[in-house]
């Protein structure tokens, strides 16, 4: 859950989101990830104000294949896109969310893609209707 898109949310609620290694906003900003702060907000990350909407949307870049017509040649299909996921690892796994921005408003269309990640060959993964990934398969 997001810290609050208020001016109201207290250091409480970002210890909340975060789970630092102390309770205090110099571990906050330390162990925050950069890419969940909300760039309206996030400044000189130096107040805790900077900490207004983090986490709302919180997304990872990866490398991709644009979507592949014949599922079944998705292996050999280039990877030349940059698409986000808003998971906990460094590439999309079953039930992470796919977006073709970082802001995570746009979700990949449903079918069959192929995505570098830390196989040799790279992996292919299919999304849903709602832009969730339903599964992931080495190449």
């Amino acid at each position: 859950m997001a810290v609050p898109d208020t001016t109201t949310f207290s250091l409480d609620d970002v210890v909340t989101e975060i789970n630092p290694t102390t309770d205090d906003l110099v571990d906050c900003f330390a162990d925050a990830t950069a890419s969940c702060f909300d760039s309206s907000y996030s400044g000189t990350k130096t107040e805790l104000l900077n900490f207004r909407n983090y986490g709302a949307v919180c997304t990872t870049s990866y490398s991709s294949s644009a979507i592949v017509s014949k599922p079944s040649a998705a292996c050999s299909a280039p990877v030349n896109q940059t698409y986000y996921h808003n998971g906990s690892g460094t590439y999309p796994a079953s039930g992470d969310n796919c977006y073709s921005n970082s802001a995570g408003t746009t979700v990949l269309a449903a079918g069959t893609y192929k995505m570098t990640d830390a196989t040799t060959s790279g992996s292919t993964y299919v999304i849903g209707s709602l832009g969730s990934v339903s599964s992931v398969t080495a190449c």
